[in-house]
């Protein structure tokens, strides 16, 4: 069968199934078969494709029917410019979370705590950016830490981060000039209006924060200011209904000047604050 029709059937399995971006995932899904680049493909566009790698396709487009991620199916995600390993231990670092980068990146500071870093996609990415920087990144996920640290060390800057094993603060020591985190934050309340390619194919642990969702900063805000150093700052990404409830958390004990920051569709990203 020709590379064309490969193409072709693949993106009308994808559409009926109701996968939304159908001839886009289909591509991506055969290039991936094929082992080659999505440029390339326009190339072999006439080219027979073996009964191989159409098996091998099948297997995939079954997944996404599944509404498995195209990330999870790759084992791969793009985040600021870099392509970091994910897989089913860790949440997939969307391109909301690069708010957080953006807000910080101007900000260049020397030491950073990162309260569940996940595939370590933000802390790699502060380590790269900032040269003078150190990051100490901490997850309850032995799973996710093994990943955090394989990407770090494909950047080369695991010298520049301590990966370790803490229930938030728990096991944390010393003081820092940032303190980030992109904790579960989604209501048990909510659970119904969640999809299927994340419900399924993220970790619970890193989605689900008690029944309004708000459990994991009612953990982290208490404790913030005993790990900030004078003039230090806080960035903690929240839910899109959540800046009130969190800046008013950050108030109570202390914290000053706090902005409500909104990502590129509008919506409240991020809670920003120093302490008094």
């Amino acid at each position: 069968m020709k590379l064309k029709k490969v193409l072709a059937d693949t993106a009308n399995k994808l559409s009926e199934s109701g996968i939304e971006g159908a001839a886009r995932d289909a591509r991506i899904l055969t290039a991936y078969a094929l082992q080659i680049p999505i440029s390339e493909l326009s190339l072999k566009i006439n080219e027979q494709v073996s009964g191989e790698i159409t098996s091998k396709l099948e297997k995939l487009i079954l997944r996404r029917i599944h509404r498995e991620p195209i990330s999870k199916i790759l084992g791969r995600r793009e985040f600021w410019g870099r392509t970091f390993s994910i897989n089913e231990n860790v949440l997939d670092p969307r391109g909301d979370t690069e708010t957080l980068i953006e807000f910080v990146i101007e900000k260049p500071v020397k030491s950073v705590l990162e309260l569940g870093t996940g595939s370590g996609a933000i802390a790699i990415t502060l380590a790269c950016e900032w040269k003078e920087v150190h990051v100490t990144a901490i997850d309850i996920s032995e799973e996710a830490l093994s990943l955090a640290k394989s990407n770090a060390e494909k950047f080369n800057v695991q010298n520049k981060i301590d990966f370790f094993k803490s229930d938030w603060f728990e096991a944390v020591k010393g003081s820092f000039d940032l303190i980030i985190s992109n904790p579960p934050y989604i209501g048990l309340i909510e659970k119904d209006e969640i999809s299927t390619e994340v419900i399924k194919y993220d970790p619970e642990i890193a989605l689900f924060a008690g029944r309004d969702g708000l459990d994991a900063y009612k953990k982290i805000i208490p404790n913030l200011a005993k790990f900030l150093n004078p003039d230090g700052f806080v960035v903690l990404e929240i839910g899109a209904y959540q800046s009130n409830q969190v800046k008013n958390m950050m108030n109570v004990v202390g914290f000053i000047d706090t902005q409500i920051v909104k990502d590129l569709s509008g919506k409240d990203r991020l809670v920003a604050s120093k302490f008094a």
